[in-house]
């Protein structure tokens, strides 16, 4: 991303989208023991096709959808992917972890294995700065986890 300019707007973006995880992460530690994981998955599999549902007819109406095989393949991944995470999280939540230390600690340590991913699979470039902020991201996940 070096040379990369970001704009405003993306910015503001990654802001929702974080404000949004959180609120989900919260969400399910509320949840999370006063529901069995399976249904609470189930749930959340259910409601949440309502938003892109009404987002895929829109763009539809307004400027038509397009897709390929490989596309839908991978968004099928998504989905799967997501519903084991989710049910992995009301699993781990309903066993008492705390929201403050398993939510920061499962996301980083995400963040860490698709960093590596993004390295191995797509060959993105590696700086010593990147590196740097590698390293204090897996400090940070040992500093949540071990507080």
């Amino acid at each position: 991303m070096r040379g990369t300019r970001v704009s405003s707007t993306t910015i503001i973006l990654a802001l929702l989208a974080m404000a949004v995880i959180a609120l989900a992460d919260l969400s399910l530690k509320q949840s999370a023991g006063k529901i069995s994981p399976s249904l609470g998955t189930l749930i959340y599999a259910a409601t949440s096709i309502v938003i892109p549902l009404a987002w895929a007819a829109w763009t539809k109406r307004t400027s038509g959808l397009n897709a390929s095989v490989e596309g839908v393949c991978w968004s099928v991944a998504v989905g799967l992917l997501f519903s084991v995470f989710t049910g992995l999280m009301f699993v781990i939540f309903s066993r008492g972890v705390e929201l403050s230390v398993g939510s920061p600690a499962i996301r980083m340590g995400g963040i860490v294995l698709a960093a590596i991913l993004g390295i191995v699979v797509f060959r993105e470039g590696i700086t010593f700065r990147y590196l740097a902020g590698f390293a204090l991201t897996a400090v940070g996940v040992f500093l949540v986890v071990t507080r």
